[in-house]
């Protein structure tokens, strides 16, 4: 059976010109009863459509022929022309189209996405082929068309780069952490690795205290998040994660491995933590106090690595170190001013409104130390600016006391867009002030990127108490 080579190459090139407008199919394929198997439309919203097996997900794992249509980034299929068409997958840039071959049937291709998969059966293996090009180049048209926009007028990353361009850029984060599927396209900012979608699914079904999974594509990235995703990355939490792996004589699973396998080897790395090296301290108690006092030194002084190493070793992230004043490890990071460390132990479920034995909490300690970047962390995390010290002294009193201007600045704006939002009464629950959200991006991209321009800067009392006077 010979291919249209030029439909073919119309569907994957999105600029060539259209057909004429009463040419709406190119059939391509017909079973043997003359029925059309598979055809690639043009001049319509269609991009293709045709019959296929799909595998049911029950475990008797039948197979049932329907007509598939890919349209509007979406796939949609209807069990027989009687009935209503229903959409199998909402949005196709979330998803991976790959062959299957984990069946005893032929020409068989698999569709993921985050929250399901779904497996496909062509009439035969141009079939299989011509529906592979047509969602592969589905999800990276769509890509290209939603990414660049969204990088130029909402992204919180500096202009050139993209989450997904740092993210790859780190050595060992161009495959999946756990199987290895190359280019991963998803990422836990928790854990500070990439994965793949089949993984990343996997990942969010542990729970968000174990892994927060984001879209390296079409999810928003902070930009702390990616620096800090810079700083760990797959080999340094393999080196942890998967310590003993060899030892135990474990094998690791590869792209093509069932996902009952992933699914036993992410749960035996993150949550049994059954190849993490343990401490050498015989009594539980004992390792665990070993690994908060590890977890506290690292957030002192920002090794994130040596951070993420306690916690796999059952550091508690927010517990009190009574020899420091019962200091979190959150004020430990504020004291060493690293935004990772800080960044780090937020995602991973530390308190940010902890307060020590003196009543100061993180931001009373980031802003005595005068460190900006963190002060603005700490802020968009929900830090309370209210809260008094044992002293009296609130975060804004302590930051005109001290003279740091930057802070001041922003402890005020802070506390004015909550007014705002107070004032305005159910319409300021939609969101932040646009100043608002801008003055904070842009500390939080110097804060990541060049942190030397947020050098301390004073002002002179004087100043402040003719402003003071003015307001």
């Amino acid at each position: 059976m010979k291919m249209n080579l030029h439909s073919s190459d119309f569907l994957l090139r999105p600029d060539r010109p259209p057909p004429p407008p009463n040419q709406t199919s190119d059939l391509l394929c017909r079973d043997a009863s003359g029925d059309p198997v598979v055809s690639l439309c043009t001049g319509t919203d269609d991009l293709i459509q045709g019959y296929l097996f799909k595998r049911s997900r029950r475990k008797t794992k039948t197979w049932k022929r329907g007509w598939y249509t890919l349209k509007n980034n979406q796939l949609i299929y209807r069990k027989s022309h009687k009935e209503p068409p229903l959409v199998l997958f909402e949005d196709l840039r979330l998803c991976a189209a790959k062959c299957f071959e984990q069946t005893e049937r032929r020409f068989c291709f698999q569709l993921l996405s985050v929250h399901k998969s779904c497996v496909l059966q062509a009439d035969s293996q141009q079939g299989m082929k011509l529906w592979l090009e047509a969602l592969q180049g589905n999800i990276d048209l769509e890509l290209q068309h939603t990414q660049e926009p969204a990088l130029s007028h909402t992204s919180k990353v500096p202009p050139g780069d993209t989450p997904l361009a740092g993210a790859l850029g780190v050595p060992g984060n161009q495959s999946c952490c756990d199987c290895g599927e190359p280019d991963p396209r998803w990422a836990s900012i928790n854990l500070g690795i990439t994965v793949c979608i089949e993984c990343s699914g996997i990942h969010r079904s542990l729970g968000v205290h174990l892994s927060k999974v984001r879209s390296l594509t079409l999810d928003s990235w902070e930009p702390e998040q990616l620096k800090l995703l810079s700083l760990l990355g797959n080999d340094a939490i393999n080196r942890i994660y998967e310590a003993t792996c060899s030892e135990q004589g474990t094998n690791k699973p590869h792209p093509h491995s069932p996902r009952a396998e992933k699914e036993m080897w992410i749960r035996d790395k993150y949550v049994e933590k059954r190849f993490v090296e343990k401490r050498h301290s015989e009594d539980v108690e004992r390792g665990t106090e070993e690994a908060g006092h590890a977890l506290y030194k690292g957030a002192l002084l920002g090794d994130v690595v040596a951070m993420a190493a306690a916690l796999s070793q059952g550091a508690e992230v927010n517990r009190r170190q009574p020899e420091e004043e019962n200091r979190t490890p959150l004020m430990a990071a504020a004291i060493g001013g690293s935004l990772p460390a800080c960044d780090y132990l937020l995602n991973n479920g530390a308190n940010v409104n902890h307060r020590d034995q003196a009543g100061r909490g993180a931001l009373h300690t980031a802003v005595t130390r005068g460190h900006t970047g963190q002060v603005c962390l700490l802020l968009k995390r929900g830090a309370n600016q209210y809260a008094a010290d044992e002293r009296g002294q609130d975060p804004l009193a302590i930051a005109v006391e001290t003279a740091h201007a930057d802070i001041v600045t922003l402890l005020r704006m802070a506390r004015m867009n909550e007014e705002m939002r107070d004032s305005e009464g159910v319409f300021g629950a939609l969101g932040d002030d646009e100043t608002f959200q801008d003055i904070f991006r842009d500390f939080s991209n110097m804060a990541s990127n060049q942190p030397d321009r947020l050098n301390r800067r004073h002002f002179r009392r004087g100043e402040e108490r003719e402003e003071e006077e003015r307001e």
